[in-house]
């Protein structure tokens, strides 16, 4: 969309000032000017994106509200969300290399996987057996890493050092 149509749309919401984008960012800069156009104060949503770099850019975009649903799909199809940027921020369990692994799936993450100490193996077969535990356990999980990612990024606009935490986030 051009700004001047996103700044019509928002006006001619009889005062709302919110605004939404679906699909997901790509690109840098690709959104920079859509995010940009309206209201200093409006809130904007940004719909249809889940993956850890998108987030972290719209977040420095301004956009502050997020809906996406990735992170389940993600979990049903057996991939957990990790702290890894250079693979996507994903590990497959479906994968054989998992099948002796036993590390967790993070440290320090807050879902009943991570917190029993279940191992990538255990949560690979689960997830190779069709169980349904596996699911809910990875789906659990990846909801749980984004919430600490956002998390991350607000006390990082709190403390101003938004720039440097996504920096770090995304490994440069």
């Amino acid at each position: 969309m051009r700004r001047g149509d996103i700044r019509q749309r928002i006006h001619a919401r009889d005062g709302d000032d919110e605004f939404a984008f679906g699909r997901t960012i790509g690109k840098a800069g690709q959104v920079d000017g859509a995010a940009t156009a309206g209201e200093d104060d409006a809130e904007a949503e940004r719909a249809g994106i889940g993956d850890g770099d998108d987030l972290i850019r719209g977040v420095e975009l301004g956009i502050d509200t997020f809906d996406c649903a990735m992170p389940t799909r993600l979990g049903r199809h057996g991939t957990a969300l990790v702290p890894d940027p250079h693979n996507r921020w994903r590990v497959d369990l479906t994968k054989s290399v998992w099948r002796t692994s036993k590390e967790p799936l993070m440290e320090g993450c807050a879902c009943h996987a991570c917190t029993h100490g279940l191992s990538r193996a255990y949560l690979s077969y689960l997830v190779r057996s069709g169980e349904l535990t596996g699911m809910r356990l990875l789906t659990e999980h990846n909801l749980a890493f984004l919430a600490r990612l956002m998390a991350e990024l607000r006390q990082a606009i709190h403390d101003r050092r938004l720039s440097e935490t996504a920096a770090k986030l995304r490994g440069e």
